[in-house]
Order: C-alpha cells, then structure tokens, then sequence
C-alpha cells in the first residue's frame, strides 16, 4: 500500500537527519550539493521549512524571482 493512498504520511526529514541535499532549479536546470559541513552551519528546519529558504543564485542573477527549486536530502545512515 502506497502513503499516497493511506491518511498517515512520514514524517520529513530534519536538517540534522540529512548528510547532503541536492538542490534543483526547474527553471534554469543547474543543480547544486550542499555538504553535511554546509548543513551544520542552519538552524534543524524540517525539510519543507528549508525549501521555503532556497533560491537559485543564477535565476536571481537574471532577474527572475529563483524560487521553482527542487531540494532532494541524501539521508544519513544508520550506525
């Protein structure tokens, strides 16, 4: 059974749960990592709170707003 079907969704990850995070601009195309040491620095932001934050440098650069990016986590593995 899919979560998509059930009411109970899965919690979404937090900042201090992740070990990178792509981020996708769907406008321009660029794609960018951001590190475990880069993380470390925010504040523990849900992963939906982190994504409100997000903006392509390159589309704001251009004049556009830059903010149609897409943040996919690498999750930390368990010890």
């Amino acid at each position: 059974m899919s979560l998509a079907w059930s009411d109970s969704r899965a919690p979404l990850p937090r900042v201090s749960q992740i070990a990178a995070l792509d981020i996708r601009c769907d406008d321009c195309g660029r794609v960018a990592r951001l590190e475990r040491q880069a993380l470390a620095d925010l504040p523990d932001y849900c992963l939906s709170e982190l994504r409100k934050k997000l903006l392509c440098s390159h589309c704001r650069a251009l004049g556009s707003a830059g903010k149609n990016v897409a943040a996919m986590p690498i999750l930390r593995r368990a010890l």
